[in-house]
């Protein structure tokens, strides 16, 4: 169990088979050798936690990853009441707004607004008494976008007006008139705040988003298609394009998000090169203001509450929160997480991945800090069906063993997902733990009592490597599986064993860890630390034991029972806590961010970089 719109890669030759048997060892090597002291995770299935524990003597660090269940899920947009300064989030995944204080982050329930359908885009009149949002509007079978008002502090809700074949990104309020940029019929339309017919004022944009008025008479448009900012002035009625403000190249990939900084310079997000960046009106000189690195991940609206910007991070789940200068000074609100309750993966880039059965996701957090960098949403197909184990390659790509449907899933470096080892084949059956080979094949312990081999290249099936009997060694019911050395290393839960057969042929060579030697009870996983010792989970005594590697005998609890709360321990994984940053995954994240936004609805305000108008645009399921 130990070890976002990009064209996928085809690993069908020889010579990039080789190349993918090589970047898994170089993935592990390179996690392996990072500087810095290295800490054990462990998944905590039954509190839905991720612990942090020193590799040295297993004494309690931190709670690494803690579910948030509270608040929003993908922020659609963002507003900051002019009355109290608050913080209003458009929760778009789950259909709500939520309040926060914007000094705090704390969160103030109940909800500002529920039952909504993909809440994306706010603004505030200048009273705060009035809230204007975007969200669909439902028509019959179909759904439509919307504008509506929420009246405050009573929380009434009234729909303006619908339109069926609009795709609205982003909201603008002048005066008694809302400005509405369609993305998917590249124009700009404007209501009355009483609602009724549209007027079109601007049209063959490409894929506008964010707007900001800049006076009484001057607009901005973020043109995400072209990556500009575009300028229009209004004269007599008639809205004229200007200037172009921010030009094409200027490091704005998918500009989205506009707001006028206390200076008086405009800020704009770039959506897929997740960078903020400051544009002077008069002499249009570009400066970075929030460079990539900095926490955000598919940045969208952005606002200035004083001098602090607060920054929509919609696939990490977060509003960040920025000073005049762009250093992080925190995060400001953070959308709910899902519980870590199936397994874990380091991965390259110092980056580890961790399932949740219960959402049927996959989460990817910063090794370093436990920031959410990115989520995978329908690991197993559907909501049916739940992941069990997950393993990374070193070329960004991610297995997931979902029990239902008796096969193993793929998420490549664009993150799209197919089917890698196909429903039964080979004769798996509620597939378990998965590992990688030194071969660069795909390893999977199934129910059934056999651990499979697959081809690493396709995912077609190989071998049955160890059969029911354990290849001569007696039934084994196998659940995790490690690699190490020149040996294939198998928990064993019933047995409550660990045994170690030939990495190359499979042979049997021996019950490494007894029946129940020092107290084992429930063994799923296992992992090699760097003093070559064996780490198992004590699932039943929710514990951590020790081994030797040559001997198997025990070497004592290495993570006391219920250490900093663990209970039910599933998986564990080693990594390290600092030290450079591997780029191998990292440098893909941008593509998998982007895979995973195309798959939201139209609706979410995500701009396709493939339009023109009227060309249909991607959509996928994305984020939960």
């Amino acid at each position: 169990m130990v070890q976002q719109q990009r064209p996928r890669r085809n690993f069908q030759s020889r010579s990039q088979h080789a190349l993918r048997q090589l970047s898994i060892v170089v993935g592990v090597l390179v996690l392996a050798a990072q500087a810095g002291h290295a800490q054990l995770w462990v998944l905590s299935h039954a509190n839905g936690r991720v612990l942090e524990f020193d590799d040295g003597d297993g004494s309690f660090l931190s709670t690494f990853v803690d579910p948030v269940t509270s608040g929003f899920s993908f922020p659609g947009g963002i507003a900051v009441r002019p009355t109290d300064g608050r913080l209003y989030v458009a929760s778009t995944l789950s259909g709500e707004i939520w309040v926060y204080e914007t000094a705090t982050g704390l969160v103030l329930p109940p909800q500002a607004a529920t039952g909504l359908l993909a809440p994306t885009d706010m603004a505030f009149d200048a009273s705060g008494a009035s809230l204007y949002f975007i969200a669909d509007v439902q028509n019959g079978p179909d759904s439509e976008a919307g504008l509506h008002r929420l009246s405050l502090p009573g929380g009434t809700r009234t729909t303006l007006t619908s339109h069926p074949v609009a795709s609205f990104a982003a909201i603008a309020l002048q005066g008694s008139q809302l400005y509405v940029s369609d993305s998917f019929g590249g124009t700009l339309l404007r209501y009355s705040t009483s609602g009724g017919a549209p007027t079109t004022v601007v049209s063959g944009l490409s894929s506008p988003a964010g707007l900001l008025f800049t006076s009484q008479s001057t607009l901005l448009v973020a043109e995400s298609g072209s990556d500009r900012v575009l300028e229009y002035q209004e004269s007599g009625g008639t809205w004229s394009f200007a200037r172009v403000v921010l030009a094409a190249g200027s490091n704005v990939d998918g500009p989205f998000g506009l707001a006028r900084a206390p200076d008086g310079r405009v800020s704009v997000s770039g959506s897929f090169s997740n960078v903020v960046v400051s544009v002077d009106l008069g002499t249009l000189a570009v400066s970075p203001l929030v460079g990539a690195g900095n926490g955000l991940s598919v940045p969208g609206s952005l606002k200035w509450s004083a001098n602090t910007l607060l920054v929509a991070s919609r696939s990490g789940n977060t509003v960040r929160a920025f000073d005049a200068n762009g250093v992080a000074t925190g995060v400001v609100a953070r959308g709910r997480t899902a519980p870590a309750d199936a397994a874990l993966a380091p991965a390259p880039g110092s980056e580890l991945i961790v399932a949740s059965s219960s959402a049927n996701r996959l989460d990817v957090y910063a090794g370093n800090s436990g920031e959410l960098v990115r989520s995978l949403s329908n690991a197993c197909t559907t909501s049916f069906t739940r992941p069990f184990d997950v393993v990374a390659d070193g070329l960004g790509n991610v297995y997931v063993s979902c029990p239902t449907i008796d096969g193993v899933r793929r998420f490549d470096a664009s993150g799209a997902p197919t089917s890698f080892v196909a429903a039964g084949s080979g004769g798996l059956g509620s597939p378990r733990g998965l590992a990688f080979g030194p071969n660069g094949n795909l390893f999977v312990a199934s129910s059934t009592g056999d651990v499979l081999e697959y081809s690493g290249t396709n995912g077609s099936f190989v071998r049955v490597f160890i059969d029911a009997t354990g290849n001569g060694g007696g039934p084994v019911d196998p659940y995790g599986l490690c690699f190490h050395q020149d040996g294939l290393f198998v928990t064993s839960y019933f047995p409550n064993e660990v045994r170690e057969f030939a990495a190359s042929s499979g042979a049997f060579r021996q019950t490494l860890v007894a029946s129940g030697a020092g107290g084992l009870d429930g063994p799923r996983s296992l992992a090699f630390g760097t003093d070559g010792d064996l780490y198992v989970t004590s699932e039943q005594s929710d514990s951590v034991k020790r081994y030797d590697r040559d001997t198997g005998s025990y070497l004592g609890n290495f993570v006391a029972p219920g250490s900093g709360g663990l209970d039910q321990p599933f998986d564990l994984a080693f990594g390290a806590d600092s030290g450079p940053a591997v780029p191998t995954l990292g440098q893909v994240a941008r593509a998998i961010l982007v895979a995973a936004l195309v798959v939201l609805s139209p609706r979410l305000g995500v701009i396709s970089r493939r339009t023109p108008r009227g060309q249909q645009r991607e959509t996928q399921q994305g984020q939960t």
